[in-house]
């Protein structure tokens, strides 16, 4: 008979309750599940208000609710405190070096533009300087996405300098063998504007002479950098995202909690971009299975550069840089970008 009666009262509460949140769950439906731990907990006030239902079961509940409130609020704390370690996978050990492609290189080391409070001594960014043999048609800083490090991606490196570049590519703090700290997104940003330095400064290259060059969450680094240096050469994007608050809403934690709310690594890309004048190659594989290709074409779209291209790539990979540019039509694109002109391919 309780059983019964807990069932009538569930229902009614539900017969109550829907007809008034029905419009609200179908908008809500297609965008991220904030709603369903609200609906349990109208559900179970609903419900309390039945004496007999209290009686019998009040004691049970609150318990359950008091430890399931409990074992959110810890899980939405560590959500809160942990993004950092979600976000980026960073290595030390390097697979290779620009010499297993026997690239001519040079091994630097420079210190951080800005240095965490609690070191006495400055932070040093290690990286490579991989100049041309003769005239470079300019000079190109590699932004590497979010796992690994910069050992990973010398086959980019490669080929990137097969193409007429100077190729820097500096590594970022808490990645390969840089000092400093787990990254963030504002240690990220500075150590790009380290690496631009490097260049202007140390090799005294101008900055129209030099192409940011971004894969995955390096493109959103090479974004914010080059929204601050508007006399940059141009911009290259290699399958990047819109944002990380639309990225992190395609994820299982959206389903959960308000994640876009407590997100403290924002990459606001397609907001960026929108400002960005500068030439423009946006290059993205159409079956990306990590970012789709949809936000490539709206970084595309919402960039007013009157000298912009993409290139849709037919292959379903993210990381596979190297299969892109082992196709010649994919390097002769890359020349015409930097020599100012248009691919027709």
């Amino acid at each position: 008979y309780e059983q019964q009666e807990f069932v009538a009262h569930l229902l009614i509460a539900m017969r109550d309750l829907l007809p008034k949140i029905a419009p609200f769950f179908f908008a809500l439906s297609n965008t991220v599940y904030w709603w369903l731990p609200a609906i349990v907990i109208f559900l179970a006030l609903k419900l309390w208000l039945h004496r007999r239902f209290r009686q019998r079961w009040g004691k049970p509940l609150r318990r359950w609710a008091i430890a399931s409130l409990t074992t959110y609020l810890t899980a939405f704390a560590l959500l809160y405190i942990m993004q950092p370690r979600l976000i980026y996978h960073p290595t030390h050990e390097l697979q290779t070096t620009p010499a297993s492609h026997n690239l001519t290189y040079e091994e630097i080391w420079v210190p951080a533009a800005e240095t965490s409070a609690h070191r006495a001594t400055a932070e040093k960014l290690h990286g490579w300087w991989i100049p041309q043999s003769k005239q470079a048609i300019g000079t190109l800083i590699y932004f590497h996405g979010a796992g690994l490090n910069i050992g990973f991606n010398v086959t980019q490196a490669f080929w990137l300098r097969q193409s007429g570049f100077n190729v820097l590519m500096m590594e970022y703090r808490g990645y390969g063998l840089s000092e400093g700290d787990f990254p963030t997104e504002a240690s990220l940003y500075q150590d790009a504007e380290t690496a631009l330095a490097y260049v202007t400064q140390k090799q005294q290259i101008a900055e129209s002479d030099i192409y940011l060059y971004g894969h995955s969450l390096g493109g959103a680094i090479a974004i914010n950098l080059a929204s601050h240096h508007p006399n940059l050469g141009g911009l290259i994007i290699h399958n990047s995202f819109t944002s990380m608050a639309e990225m992190v809403a395609r994820s299982h934690y959206a389903r959960w909690f308000p994640v876009q709310w407590i997100l403290t690594q924002k990459f606001e890309s397609l907001e960026k971009v929108s400002r960005l004048r500068m030439p423009m190659l946006l290059i993205h594989a159409k079956g990306d299975p990590l970012i789709p290709i949809e936000m490539g074409e709206r970084l595309f779209q919402a960039a007013p550069s009157s000298r912009k291209e993409m290139v849709i790539v037919d292959t379903n990979v993210h990381n596979n840089a190297a299969a892109i540019y082992k196709d010649v039509r994919h390097l002769v694109r890359v020349k015409l970008f930097a020599s100012g002109g248009r691919s027709m391919l």
